[in-house]
């Protein structure tokens, strides 16, 4: 799949805003609904690959959870683990429909993590 080159750099720079902004932010991963890579900035960049499929099937399951529920469109999901946590956002762009999955430690203010993904893909679906 083509990525429009603005789209890319729009990713890597919410990404490394998204990072700075929140303290306990261990991974931001970009990617496109069907779990190409966009951006990412990983501890581990074997993990990049594996959460790029994951956060496209979690994406599936949430959009059919929201119209089977009669919820609407799934905007975002959040899994709290012992270590930390995994927030995934859609952000619909009018040409690709892209995914942002931030990895937290197990300290970080889930609420301020949360936000800050949320302006994230807002900026993601107007670049």
């Amino acid at each position: 799949m083509h990525i429009e080159n603005h789209i890319k750099i729009a990713a890597e720079a919410v990404i490394e805003k998204l990072m700075a902004d929140v303290k306990g932010i261990k991974a931001v991963v970009i990617s496109t609904e069907d779990g190409f890579e966009v951006a990412a900035r990983v501890e581990n960049t074997a993990q990049v690959a594996r959460l790029s499929a994951m956060a496209s099937s979690l994406a599936a399951l949430s959009a059919v959870a929201g119209e089977e529920s009669q919820l609407g469109n799934c905007d975002n999901v959040t899994i709290g683990a012992a270590n930390g946590h995994l927030i995934m956002l859609q952000a619909r762009h009018h040409k690709v429909g892209l995914i942002v999955s931030v990895i937290t430690g197990k300290d970080v203010i889930i609420g301020q993590a949360l936000y800050f993904a949320k302006l994230a893909a807002k900026t993601l679906q107007q670049a």
